[in-house]
């Protein structure tokens, strides 16, 4: 099959299958996660709410406790005390007037309270205040005791006030006989009620009942996420009749102020999921209706002495969560559609682009393979055609660079196998010069002392003598020390106060040539190695700087890491070393020096020292004059055994 036709079909079944994959993913998680926001963004929602009705009751609460501490209210308990001891106090109607219509003032500027009562210790009505309007001792109870609404005879709630704390703000529900024609099933909302406490003792009560207008206002303005329906229900373990009651709710149109419709209820004590999930847990969500419906819910506890719980909940359809979605997904799938065509098209012109550059990689590494090994490809195309013709390029650049290494090694083993044979010629001739030289200076010496006063020119040439047999034995000594190739003694020390010994050993060769020496070198720096060989050829590459540097030049000597190697550099400015003599520098006894200035062997000295090392001597021109010699070490004698060992 040709090319293009295979990367035709490729491409038209790899543009479909992964773009609906990649898609319908990608939609799918991003509606998963927008659901979880949604989630959140409700609970939120609900628990502003919670935090907004707790702040309205809490503000309720401190009003009727200022109402219970008023001074009207005070200057009645001797009313209420008189009246638990069965005495009608003889200011009574007076300060009954006067606190009914303190508390009808009252009613009139704190909305939210419905009723008003001031009960004696038997739960008796004394006075009511019903917005706004007051009535006082409208009903005879016994001896003539002036209630306002009928005596109540409900020993259960007798009790129940008798049992609440004294001096604190309670909730509990008014006998059936209190309640309104209109609450036939109970109010929506517990009273609220506080022992009032004349002399340590309770001497009657202050009752409000709750109209709930303020949480309707609340919650009518409370924005409706996603167009969701609130409800609020109580939760009542307590009181069965109760369990279940809802008190608000958008969909039936029910309101906490609302006493005009009939109780409604969520269903059994173990028959509705709402229930029964904020039975388990205070606060989540679930699913209801087969899934269409998802509903977000949170229990608040508004009474601080009941058990009895509010449930608000908001229910929200999840056809409008998911329609935003669905409608995406249409439109991913159209666009796979238009994508696919495309691709058709674009996969018949990529085989084109892509053919002609493998043809011609093809051509080149049979140019390559037939000894052309300049041949390089030109790179261009697709990422991966350009991959392959970087790695052809990359490989053929290998290739000359590992023919290069090999060269300069195969260089490096005759350079060492030169240098050893000469070294063992060098030991045997120097040994055998070495007794000759020993016995013409010591008869310099003899004739020396015996020569009789005025023959001075005889003297001088003795003395010229005796330095010419000294320089041959300068010469004779570096040709043993060359031969002798002691191994090197590891030690550790700092770079910087070894540079700095090594340039005050040169520093009168510099000055007399005004040669200025610059140190770059970190000063935490450690060598590994022998301090005095490694020395010995620093000397002899810095001397060789000096000598080939013109006057009032500069050498620079720098150190740094390369990986697991430490390089010495010494880079001077002078004429530099001819091509021709490059390949030569190393040879013992050659030297570019005047005759009498060098022996030759200060090179392949240094060059035996680095390589006892394991290391190697570098020596290039620089671009801009001058000469680079660059001493590369092992960072550690442990390289060292490991190199040694490897080779």
């Amino acid at each position: 099959m040709r090319l293009k036709t295979n990367i035709f079909l490729w491409a038209f079944l790899a543009s479909i299958l992964p773009l609906i994959v990649l898609a319908l993913s990608a939609i799918t998680y991003s509606e998963k996660q927008y659901l979880k926001d949604v989630g959140r963004e409700v609970n939120a929602s609900l628990n502003n709410i919670v935090s907004e009705i707790d702040r309205r009751l809490y503000y309720e609460r401190q009003m009727i406790l200022s109402l219970a501490n008023s001074a009207p209210m005070k200057q009645y308990l001797p009313v209420l005390r008189s009246m638990t001891r069965g005495d009608l106090h003889q200011g009574y109607f007076q300060l009954s007037d006067r606190l009914e219509n303190f508390l009808s003032g009252f009613q009139g500027v704190v909305p939210g309270f419905r009723l008003i009562r001031v009960l004696d210790v038997e739960g008796n009505t004394l006075i009511k205040v019903h917005f706004g309007m007051g009535v006082v001792g409208s009903t005879d109870g016994i001896e003539s005791t002036p209630y306002a609404e009928e005596q109540i005879d409900d020993p259960v709630f007798v009790r129940q006030l008798a049992e609440l704390p004294p001096s604190v703000l309670s909730f509990i529900l008014l006998p059936k006989s209190r309640w309104s024609v209109k609450d036939s099933r109970g109010p929506k909302m517990f009273d609220a009620i506080y022992p009032l406490v004349y002399k340590k003792e309770t001497a009657g009560y202050l009752m409000v009942s709750f109209s709930g207008d303020l949480a309707d206002k609340i919650l009518d303005v409370v924005p409706r996420l996603h167009n969701g329906k609130l409800q609020v229900s109580e939760l009542n373990p307590d009181i069965p009749a109760r369990d279940g009651m809802v008190l608000y709710d958008d969909s039936l149109g029910l309101r906490f102020s609302r006493r005009d419709t009939s109780p409604m209820f969520l269903g059994a004590k173990k028959g509705n999921p709402l229930l029964d999930a904020a039975r388990n847990k205070p606060h989540g969500e679930f699913q209801t209706d087969a899934g269409e419906f998802k509903t977000y819910y949170m229990e608040y506890l508004p009474y601080p002495n009941q058990l009895a719980s509010w449930v608000l909940s908001a229910r929200v359809s999840k056809h409008v969560l998911v329609e935003p979605f669905d409608q995406i997904r249409l439109a991913i799938l159209w666009l796979v559609v238009v994508a696919a065509l495309i691709s058709m098209v674009l996969a018949n012109i990529g085989a084109k682009n892509i053919s002609r550059p493998i043809i011609e990689l093809g051509r080149n590494l049979k140019r390559y393979a037939d000894g052309d090994h300049g041949s390089r490809v030109q790179i261009g195309g697709a990422d991966e055609i350009r991959q392959m013709e970087s790695s052809f390029n990359y490989m053929a650049d290998t290739l000359e660079h590992a023919t290069e290494e090999r060269d300069r090694a195969r260089g490096m083993m005759m350079q060492s196998a030169k240098l050893a044979s000469i070294g063992e010629m060098a030991a045997g001739i120097g040994h055998e010069i070495n007794n000759p030289l020993n016995n013409i200076l010591t008869l310099t010496k003899l004739i020396k002392r015996n020569l009789p006063a005025g023959n001075e020119s005889i003297l001088k040439d003795i003395e010229s003598l005796r330095e010419e047999a000294n320089r041959v034995t300068s010469i004779v000594r570096g040709i043993l020390n060359f031969a002798r190739q002691i191994p090197p003694q590891y030690t550790q020390f700092n770079a910087l106060d070894w540079l700095e010994d090594t340039l005050s050993l040169v520093q009168q060769v510099s000055k007399s040539k005004h040669i200025e020496c610059h140190l770059l070198v970190d000063p935490q720096s450690v060598i590994e190695g022998d301090r005095i060989q490694l020395q010995q050829v620093l000397v002899n590459l810095l001397l060789n700087a000096c000598q080939a540097s013109d006057g009032g030049s500069e050498i620079i000597v720098s150190m740094e890491k390369c990986g697991d190697r430490q390089l010495i550099h010494v880079e001077d400015h002078g004429r530099g070393i001819a091509e021709h003599d490059l390949d030569r520098i190393f040879d013992p006894f050659f030297s570019t020096k005047e005759v009498g200035e060098g022996s030759g062997l200060g090179l392949s000295i240094s060059l035996g020292i680095v390589e006892r090392h394991k290391g190697s001597i570098r020596i290039v021109n620089n671009s801009d004059g001058g000469v680079t010699a660059t001493v590369e070490l092992p960072m550690s004698a442990n390289d060292v055994k490991k190199n040694g060992d490897n080779s």
